[in-house]
Protein backbone atom coordinates (compact mmCIF):
# COMPACT_ATOMS: atom_id res chain seq x y z
CA UNK A 1 0.00 0.00 0.00
CA UNK A 2 2.84 2.40 -0.08
CA UNK A 3 4.57 1.63 -2.85
CA UNK A 4 1.32 3.62 -4.84
CA UNK A 5 2.05 7.21 -5.37
CA UNK A 6 4.58 9.69 -5.01
CA UNK A 7 7.06 10.93 -7.31
CA UNK A 8 9.12 7.69 -8.09
CA UNK A 9 7.94 7.24 -11.86
CA UNK A 10 10.08 7.03 -14.37
CA UNK A 11 11.26 10.48 -16.19
CA UNK A 12 11.84 11.33 -19.20
CA UNK A 13 15.85 12.46 -18.36
CA UNK A 14 16.03 9.20 -16.43
CA UNK A 15 18.86 7.06 -17.58
CA UNK A 16 21.17 4.68 -16.35
CA UNK A 17 20.79 3.27 -12.35
CA UNK A 18 19.28 5.11 -9.04
CA UNK A 19 19.49 3.40 -5.62
CA UNK A 20 16.87 4.43 -3.14
CA UNK A 21 16.49 3.82 0.47
CA UNK A 22 12.65 4.14 2.20
CA UNK A 23 10.96 4.23 5.18
CA UNK A 24 7.32 3.32 5.94
CA UNK A 25 5.51 3.39 9.14
CA UNK A 26 1.88 3.46 10.57
CA UNK A 27 0.32 2.37 13.73
CA UNK A 28 -2.92 0.94 13.91
CA UNK A 29 -5.20 1.73 17.35
CA UNK A 30 -8.57 2.89 15.57
CA UNK A 31 -11.07 -0.06 15.56
CA UNK A 32 -13.47 0.02 12.30
CA UNK A 33 -16.44 -2.10 11.95
CA UNK A 34 -17.72 -1.49 8.55
CA UNK A 35 -17.33 2.15 8.06
CA UNK A 36 -18.18 3.15 11.21
CA UNK A 37 -15.48 3.75 14.53
CA UNK A 38 -16.30 0.64 17.08
CA UNK A 39 -15.58 0.02 20.46
CA UNK A 40 -11.91 -1.17 21.01
CA UNK A 41 -13.00 -3.24 23.47
CA UNK A 42 -14.91 -5.23 20.54
CA UNK A 43 -11.07 -6.08 18.94
CA UNK A 44 -9.13 -8.49 21.19
CA UNK A 45 -6.18 -6.99 19.39
CA UNK A 46 -5.43 -3.50 20.63
CA UNK A 47 -2.26 -1.91 18.67
CA UNK A 48 -0.36 -2.66 15.41
CA UNK A 49 2.19 -0.68 15.19
CA UNK A 50 4.67 -1.92 11.90
CA UNK A 51 7.77 0.15 10.16
CA UNK A 52 9.79 -0.90 7.38
CA UNK A 53 13.10 -0.42 6.03
CA UNK A 54 13.74 -0.87 2.37
CA UNK A 55 16.66 -0.53 0.02
CA UNK A 56 16.44 -0.77 -3.88
CA UNK A 57 17.67 -0.69 -7.07
CA UNK A 58 15.92 0.06 -9.94
CA UNK A 59 18.03 0.68 -13.66
CA UNK A 60 16.95 1.90 -17.14
CA UNK A 61 18.27 -0.16 -20.00
CA UNK A 62 16.71 2.14 -22.65
CA UNK A 63 13.97 4.62 -22.65
CA UNK A 64 11.96 1.45 -23.16
CA UNK A 65 12.30 -1.19 -20.40
CA UNK A 66 14.18 -0.60 -17.15
CA UNK A 67 14.21 -2.93 -14.05
CA UNK A 68 13.51 -2.59 -10.28
CA UNK A 69 14.57 -4.32 -7.34
CA UNK A 70 12.92 -4.10 -3.88
CA UNK A 71 14.35 -5.77 -0.61
CA UNK A 72 12.73 -4.79 2.62
CA UNK A 73 15.91 -5.54 4.99
CA UNK A 74 14.30 -4.61 8.06
CA UNK A 75 10.28 -4.74 8.97
CA UNK A 76 9.12 -5.05 12.29
CA UNK A 77 5.92 -5.31 14.17
CA UNK A 78 4.32 -5.28 17.46
CA UNK A 79 1.28 -6.71 17.97
CA UNK A 80 -0.41 -5.80 21.49
CA UNK A 81 -3.30 -8.13 21.93
CA UNK A 82 -5.58 -10.17 24.32
CA UNK A 83 -3.61 -13.55 24.62
CA UNK A 84 -5.29 -15.63 27.40
CA UNK A 85 -8.17 -18.09 26.42
CA UNK A 86 -8.64 -18.68 30.11
CA UNK A 87 -8.28 -15.16 31.37
CA UNK A 88 -9.67 -13.06 28.97
CA UNK A 89 -8.61 -9.88 28.64
CA UNK A 90 -4.72 -10.31 29.84
CA UNK A 91 -2.64 -7.73 27.39
CA UNK A 92 0.47 -9.01 25.80
CA UNK A 93 2.93 -7.26 23.14
CA UNK A 94 4.69 -9.67 20.34
CA UNK A 95 7.38 -8.71 18.41
CA UNK A 96 8.44 -9.76 15.15
CA UNK A 97 11.84 -8.34 13.19
CA UNK A 98 12.46 -10.05 10.25
CA UNK A 99 13.96 -9.65 6.16
CA UNK A 100 10.77 -8.41 4.34
CA UNK A 101 9.42 -9.92 1.52
CA UNK A 102 11.36 -9.06 -1.93
CA UNK A 103 10.14 -7.63 -4.77
CA UNK A 104 11.53 -7.92 -8.41
CA UNK A 105 9.76 -5.82 -11.31
CA UNK A 106 9.95 -5.38 -14.81
CA UNK A 107 9.43 -1.60 -16.35
CA UNK A 108 8.11 -0.38 -19.63
CA UNK A 109 7.99 3.01 -20.77
CA UNK A 110 8.13 2.55 -24.59
CA UNK A 111 4.02 3.28 -25.04
CA UNK A 112 5.05 7.00 -25.41
CA UNK A 113 8.28 9.06 -26.33
CA UNK A 114 8.86 10.92 -23.55
CA UNK A 115 8.13 8.12 -21.22
CA UNK A 116 4.90 9.38 -19.69
CA UNK A 117 2.86 6.22 -20.03
CA UNK A 118 3.87 2.86 -18.54
CA UNK A 119 3.55 -0.67 -17.13
CA UNK A 120 4.97 -2.49 -14.03
CA UNK A 121 5.29 -5.83 -14.16
CA UNK A 122 6.88 -9.13 -11.28
CA UNK A 123 6.63 -10.94 -8.05
CA UNK A 124 6.54 -10.54 -4.77
CA UNK A 125 8.52 -13.55 -3.26
CA UNK A 126 7.97 -14.78 0.03
CA UNK A 127 11.13 -14.03 1.84
CA UNK A 128 9.60 -12.96 5.46
CA UNK A 129 8.84 -14.76 8.26
CA UNK A 130 5.10 -15.76 8.80
CA UNK A 131 5.80 -18.30 11.17
CA UNK A 132 6.30 -15.77 14.22
CA UNK A 133 4.81 -17.07 17.71
CA UNK A 134 2.20 -14.20 18.88
CA UNK A 135 0.87 -13.74 16.01
CA UNK A 136 -1.78 -14.70 13.71
CA UNK A 137 -1.32 -15.01 9.86
CA UNK A 138 -2.82 -12.08 8.91
CA UNK A 139 -0.75 -10.21 11.51
CA UNK A 140 2.20 -11.70 10.01
CA UNK A 141 5.00 -9.81 8.66
CA UNK A 142 5.19 -12.22 5.45
CA UNK A 143 2.16 -13.70 3.74
CA UNK A 144 4.05 -16.80 2.72
CA UNK A 145 2.43 -16.40 -0.83
CA UNK A 146 4.08 -15.20 -3.94
CA UNK A 147 2.07 -12.76 -5.32
CA UNK A 148 2.05 -11.14 -9.04
CA UNK A 149 2.06 -7.63 -9.43
CA UNK A 150 0.99 -5.65 -12.36
CA UNK A 151 0.73 -2.02 -12.38
CA UNK A 152 0.88 1.15 -15.11
CA UNK A 153 1.31 4.89 -14.54
CA UNK A 154 0.05 8.21 -16.68
CA UNK A 155 1.67 11.96 -16.77
CA UNK A 156 0.38 14.66 -18.40
CA UNK A 157 0.33 18.43 -18.19
CA UNK A 158 -2.10 20.78 -16.63
CA UNK A 159 -0.36 24.14 -17.97
CA UNK A 160 1.58 24.49 -21.66
CA UNK A 161 4.31 26.12 -19.76
CA UNK A 162 4.45 22.69 -17.49
CA UNK A 163 4.55 24.22 -14.33
CA UNK A 164 1.48 21.84 -13.09
CA UNK A 165 1.01 18.65 -14.16
CA UNK A 166 -0.67 15.85 -13.09
CA UNK A 167 -0.69 12.08 -12.77
CA UNK A 168 -2.58 8.76 -11.78
CA UNK A 169 -0.89 5.56 -10.88
CA UNK A 170 -2.45 1.89 -9.99
CA UNK A 171 -0.80 -1.71 -8.71
CA UNK A 172 -2.70 -4.86 -8.58
CA UNK A 173 -1.29 -7.34 -6.21
CA UNK A 174 -2.65 -11.30 -7.32
CA UNK A 175 -1.21 -13.74 -4.64
CA UNK A 176 -0.67 -17.41 -5.55
CA UNK A 177 1.33 -20.64 -4.71
CA UNK A 178 0.18 -19.80 -0.70
CA UNK A 179 1.94 -21.84 1.93
CA UNK A 180 0.54 -23.53 5.21
CA UNK A 181 1.76 -23.35 8.24
CA UNK A 182 0.83 -24.86 12.18
CA UNK A 183 -1.14 -22.65 14.06
CA UNK A 184 1.19 -22.37 17.50
CA UNK A 185 -1.17 -20.47 19.92
CA UNK A 186 -4.14 -22.20 18.40
CA UNK A 187 -6.19 -19.21 17.49
CA UNK A 188 -8.92 -20.24 15.27
CA UNK A 189 -9.97 -23.80 17.30
CA UNK A 190 -7.89 -23.78 20.47
CA UNK A 191 -5.72 -27.07 18.79
CA UNK A 192 -1.89 -25.97 19.25
CA UNK A 193 0.22 -26.97 16.44
CA UNK A 194 -2.62 -27.39 13.95
CA UNK A 195 -1.86 -27.12 10.18
CA UNK A 196 -3.47 -23.95 8.69
CA UNK A 197 -4.06 -22.50 5.04
CA UNK A 198 -3.79 -18.85 4.36
CA UNK A 199 -4.69 -17.43 1.27
CA UNK A 200 -4.32 -13.39 1.51
CA UNK A 201 -6.88 -11.18 -0.44
CA UNK A 202 -6.32 -9.61 -3.87
CA UNK A 203 -5.39 -6.23 -3.30
CA UNK A 204 -5.59 -3.25 -5.86
CA UNK A 205 -4.17 0.54 -5.05
CA UNK A 206 -4.66 3.46 -7.23
CA UNK A 207 -3.27 7.09 -6.80
CA UNK A 208 -4.28 10.55 -8.84
CA UNK A 209 -2.58 13.66 -8.36
CA UNK A 210 -1.34 17.31 -9.23
CA UNK A 211 2.02 18.27 -9.29
CA UNK A 212 3.77 21.68 -9.16
CA UNK A 213 7.04 21.75 -10.97
CA UNK A 214 8.19 24.90 -11.56
CA UNK A 215 10.00 25.97 -8.20
CA UNK A 216 13.49 26.16 -8.47
CA UNK A 217 16.45 27.44 -6.95
CA UNK A 218 14.74 27.79 -3.34
CA UNK A 219 16.72 26.99 0.16
CA UNK A 220 19.82 25.41 -1.77
CA UNK A 221 18.17 23.01 -3.74
CA UNK A 222 17.76 22.89 -7.35
CA UNK A 223 13.92 22.28 -7.20
CA UNK A 224 11.28 21.45 -4.96
CA UNK A 225 8.27 19.98 -6.00
CA UNK A 226 5.18 19.32 -3.76
CA UNK A 227 2.07 17.48 -4.89
CA UNK A 228 -1.04 16.19 -3.68
CA UNK A 229 -3.05 13.39 -4.15
CA UNK A 230 -5.91 10.60 -3.60
CA UNK A 231 -4.64 7.05 -2.83
CA UNK A 232 -7.51 4.61 -3.44
CA UNK A 233 -7.50 0.60 -1.70
CA UNK A 234 -9.69 -1.89 -2.51
CA UNK A 235 -8.47 -5.30 -0.71
CA UNK A 236 -10.79 -8.95 -1.05
CA UNK A 237 -11.01 -10.91 2.38
CA UNK A 238 -8.62 -13.47 3.41
CA UNK A 239 -9.83 -17.30 2.73
CA UNK A 240 -8.12 -20.45 4.34
CA UNK A 241 -8.46 -21.96 7.54
CA UNK A 242 -5.90 -19.73 9.31
CA UNK A 243 -7.63 -16.88 8.02
CA UNK A 244 -10.06 -14.04 10.09
CA UNK A 245 -12.29 -13.62 6.64
CA UNK A 246 -14.93 -11.37 8.62
CA UNK A 247 -12.31 -8.97 9.97
CA UNK A 248 -10.32 -8.74 6.29
CA UNK A 249 -10.41 -6.92 3.75
CA UNK A 250 -11.29 -3.50 3.29
CA UNK A 251 -11.73 -0.09 0.55
CA UNK A 252 -10.27 3.08 1.65
CA UNK A 253 -10.01 6.58 0.38
CA UNK A 254 -6.91 8.50 1.75
CA UNK A 255 -5.75 12.03 1.40
CA UNK A 256 -1.77 12.84 0.90
CA UNK A 257 -0.09 16.10 0.45
CA UNK A 258 3.86 15.35 -0.11
CA UNK A 259 7.23 17.21 -1.05
CA UNK A 260 10.46 16.10 -3.37
CA UNK A 261 13.98 18.13 -3.17
CA UNK A 262 16.22 17.39 -5.41
CA UNK A 263 19.68 18.63 -5.87
CA UNK A 264 22.04 18.13 -8.78
CA UNK A 265 25.48 16.85 -7.68
CA UNK A 266 27.08 16.49 -11.44
CA UNK A 267 24.81 17.96 -14.15
CA UNK A 268 27.17 16.67 -16.77
CA UNK A 269 26.59 13.26 -15.68
CA UNK A 270 23.25 13.64 -14.34
CA UNK A 271 24.17 12.88 -10.65
CA UNK A 272 20.63 13.85 -8.77
CA UNK A 273 19.67 13.15 -5.27
CA UNK A 274 16.22 13.21 -3.93
CA UNK A 275 14.30 13.12 -1.03
CA UNK A 276 10.65 12.86 -1.09
CA UNK A 277 8.10 12.71 1.99
CA UNK A 278 4.79 12.52 2.08
CA UNK A 279 1.97 11.74 5.28
CA UNK A 280 -1.32 9.95 4.24
CA UNK A 281 -4.54 10.59 6.16
CA UNK A 282 -7.68 7.63 5.58
CA UNK A 283 -10.85 9.89 4.80
CA UNK A 284 -12.73 7.14 4.34
CA UNK A 285 -12.39 3.82 5.48
CA UNK A 286 -15.13 0.40 5.77
CA UNK A 287 -14.08 -2.46 6.90
CA UNK A 288 -15.72 -5.78 5.85
CA UNK A 289 -16.78 -6.58 9.08
CA UNK A 290 -20.14 -6.08 10.03
CA UNK A 291 -22.15 -6.91 13.61
CA UNK A 292 -22.46 -10.47 13.61
CA UNK A 293 -20.89 -13.60 15.01
CA UNK A 294 -17.19 -13.52 15.14
CA UNK A 295 -16.55 -9.58 14.36
CA UNK A 296 -14.23 -7.87 16.38
CA UNK A 297 -13.58 -5.06 13.54
CA UNK A 298 -10.57 -3.46 12.40
CA UNK A 299 -7.28 -1.96 13.52
CA UNK A 300 -6.90 1.21 11.49
CA UNK A 301 -3.64 3.99 11.27
CA UNK A 302 -4.88 7.55 12.09
CA UNK A 303 -2.08 8.49 9.39
CA UNK A 304 0.56 6.89 7.06
CA UNK A 305 4.29 8.07 6.70
CA UNK A 306 6.62 7.49 4.14
CA UNK A 307 10.06 8.65 3.46
CA UNK A 308 12.07 8.06 0.75
CA UNK A 309 15.49 8.86 -0.51
CA UNK A 310 17.08 8.18 -3.65
CA UNK A 311 20.58 8.67 -5.74
CA UNK A 312 20.14 8.66 -9.63
CA UNK A 313 23.29 7.94 -11.93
Amino acid sequence: MFDIGGLDMPQEQDHGGRVFFEYWSQDQTQNYVGSSKAPAALNTDKEIKTQWYNVGFAYNFNRDWGVMVRVPVTSSRALTTETDFMYPGQIQTFNSRTFGDLEIMGVYTGLSPDMSNGLIFGLKLPTASFTTPGLDRDNQIGTGSTDLILGGFHRGLLSGDNAWQYFSQFVWRQPFAYQSAADPQGFFDGNLGVVQTYHPGMQIDGAVGIIYNNWYHVLGFDKITPLAQVILSHRDSDSGTGSDPLNSGFDRVMLSPGIEFTKVLDEATKKVLKFYVDVEVPIYYRANSANNAGTEGQLVAPYLFKLVTSYNF
